[in-house]
């Protein structure tokens, strides 16, 4: 039995997104969207599995997020809460997740989590991040963002841990083989977060108390690893804060969540 909050990144990318909440032997999970097959096995990794979630919690409707729902739905009948639109989608699309459906409505307890949500900037019909508590640990988890808003403040600053969206490198979106509908899409107020943006949001978040950031949803076409990491670095860096292997003491530990490999936030 953990007695600590721990938390971690399932899938995190364009093609599917889903991260693990655990505290005490309670599980839950924030989106799902890949197969409830392989997020059964991601879970496994991790000495957990579909059976042991109370709840999953919806950031928004788009496919890389509540892919797995049906399923899950249908074989597990695990509660689902998300925002009242995108919780009118997802049971047009899904008619079997209709009986399990919460609409968030202020913040949410669930075993021994406490849930809030915080609207985002995103081209969906409702769109949220979350601010994770349990014990006395708290994680902000938000991606899919347009652009860096005063709630998404609220969500993340103060947190012991912080999954951010650092999606795409602006010059290899804008010099790569997308349509241009769809790099104005991404580039837009309510498209996706670059590693640039991300980056300078990183001092700010340690300066609050942050220890932990875990980049996400990168892009595999419009960015790499290495680009995202070494922009943020270099940000933290330009403020003198310290990296986790960098030095003997450090400020802050930074990684890169993988697209369909556990990695820990907390």
């Amino acid at each position: 039995m953990s007695e600590r909050l721990e938390a971690f990144t399932l899938f995190s990318s364009s093609k599917g997104n889903s991260a693990l909440f655990r505290y005490q032997n309670e599980c839950i999970l924030i989106d799902a969207g890949v197969s409830a097959r392989a997020l059964d096995a991601s879970l496994h990794m991790l000495g957990a599995s579909l059976r042991e979630v109370k709840a999953v919690f919806v950031t928004h409707e788009h496919s890389d997020h509540i892919k797995g729902l049906e399923m899950i739905a249908r074989h597990f009948r695990i509660p689902i809460y998300a925002p009242y639109l995108c919780c009118r989608f997802i049971r047009a699309k899904y008619p079997s997740t209709a009986g399990l459906l919460r609409v968030l409505d202020g913040p949410v307890e669930a075993g021994p989590f406490l849930l809030r949500s915080f609207p985002t900037p995103h081209d969906a019909e409702d769109s949220v991040c979350y601010r994770v508590e349990a014990g006395n640990a708290a994680v902000g988890y938000a991606t899919d963002i347009g652009h860096l808003t005063a709630d998404i403040g609220r969500c993340v600053l103060g947190c012991d841990a912080v999954v951010l969206e650092s999606n795409h490198d602006i010059d290899m979106l804008k010099n790569g083989g997308y349509p241009l509908p769809l790099k104005k899409r991404i580039l837009g107020e309510y498209g996706h977060l670059s590693n640039r943006t991300c980056a300078t949001a990183l001092p700010r978040l340690v300066e609050s108390g942050v220890r932990r950031v875990v980049l996400a949803h990168l892009s595999p076409e419009n960015n790499r690893p290495a680009l995202a990491y070494s922009e943020s670095r270099g940000a933290l860096a330009a403020k003198s804060i310290s990296v986790a292997g960098e030095s003997v003491s450090s400020d802050v530990s930074l990684a890169v969540a993988s697209p369909c490999e556990p990695v820990r936030i907390l």
